[in-house]
């Protein structure tokens, strides 16, 4: 017998159910939600997020449509709220275009809860509107609603840096046209620009290698460390890492391993962290360079200790069968700069696509796109 309780705003409201739902501990909060509050931050203070690990929010970010100009606002507040007031929460954003349903699910360990129904993240949806939903504990309805859901969307985990790009956008678009205002079509497509990984301007990518940990902190195939997140910040030294650009290729290894760990493509351009993360983080403190990337082997980067690809037997591979071609741009034919403890070095595109190769001929390995 499935467990179900309808919340409507008439006494408890939405407002409350949720709060209790959020306020218990687990391990993932997701909102599914077309409409968020514009005034968003406000709305989530009222909140309690300390007993989560992770919040994941699904909405719209329509093109052609005011929410190109209004919806870049609305999520970075979003992130700027979880950075600020609980920066050791994981937070994710994704986006469905054609999402009209509104749901509230709370994961904890095999234990889920789910609000579903008519009722949008905004004070109206929460408080005032004669909204209705149904509050569900069965597992088996929220996990098939949980991978329904998740497979509909078209932009996943877009970062904090592209929706930072795509307010930069909308204030331009709104510049140079202030009547949208008055109900024109928006003739623009935002999210696709700044989602895209195509850089017109680099003809050429580069081919990087890149180690990952380092000596008091080393990779090991016992610790069987997951790789397999979609966008990474991928960390360089003080010194800024002014040749690479969007649209190269960053290909990982571990320290300690010797193994490699995954593949991406840079997606933006070069950051520095703020003092904030570096009081967070001490570790960042040496390492406080660093670009988003897109992992393009994400299925691989989850299991890399079981191909465990080793750094030195790939090179080996490569030397014996291309004994003439060089490993590194510079014309070498070893990779000792990674082993000095430098944070890249910069490969041949012939090295670069035979590492690639191979991460992409493991068994089971599926490409991020499909």
């Amino acid at each position: 017998m499935i467990d179900i309780k309808m919340v409507s705003n008439s006494g408890v409201t939405h407002f409350d159910e949720l709060k209790k739902l959020f306020k218990t501990q687990s391990d993932k909060l997701i909102i599914i939600s077309p409409f968020l509050a514009n005034n968003i931050q406000e709305l989530l203070s009222e909140f309690s997020f300390e007993e989560s690990k992770e919040v994941e929010l699904i909405t719209t970010f329509k093109p052609s449509d005011p929410e190109q100009i209004t919806k870049p606002k609305v999520l970075k507040f979003f992130f700027e709220y979880f950075k600020h007031t609980y920066p050791n929460i994981k937070i994710k954003i994704h986006i469905n275009n054609k999402l009209h349903g509104k749901i509230y699910i709370a994961i904890n360990g095999i234990k889920r809860s789910m609000i579903v129904g008519s009722a949008n993240f905004t004070r109206n949806g929460l408080f005032n509107n004669h909204e209705y939903s149904l509050k569900i504990h069965d597992n088996t309805v929220i996990d098939s609603i949980i991978k329904e859901t998740f497979n509909s969307i078209e932009y996943q985990e877009v970062t904090y840096h592209q929706i930072c790009k795509a307010c930069q956008f909308a204030e331009s678009y709104e510049k140079d046209h202030p009547e949208w205002t008055q109900g024109p079509k928006i003739h623009c497509n935002i999210l696709d620009v700044i989602y895209s990984v195509e850089n017109k301007k680099n003809t050429s990518p580069q081919y990087f290698l890149k180690p990952i940990g380092h000596s008091k902190s080393p990779i090991l195939l016992s610790d069987q460390c997951d790789f397999s997140a979609l966008h990474q910040n991928l960390h360089f030294s003080k010194k800024k890492p002014k040749g690479v650009m969007k649209g190269d290729i960053i290909i990982t290894t571990a320290v300690g391993a010797g193994s490699i760990l995954s593949y991406y493509i840079v997606t933006g351009g070069i950051y520095h962290v703020s003092k904030t993360d570096i009081e967070n983080d001490p570790f960042l403190e040496r390492w406080p360079w660093y670009v988003e990337a897109r992992n393009m082997s994400v299925e691989f980067g989850k299991e890399w200790w079981k191909h465990d690809i080793k750094r030195q037997e790939i090179l080996n591979e490569y030397l014996k069968k291309f004994k003439d071609v060089p490993v590194t741009n510079a014309g070498g034919f070893t990779l000792g700069t990674i082993n000095r403890g430098n944070d890249k070095v910069k490969i041949t595109e012939e090295f670069g696509k035979f590492i690639i190769s191979r991460i992409n001929g493991c068994k089971d390995f599926k490409h991020p796109n499909g």
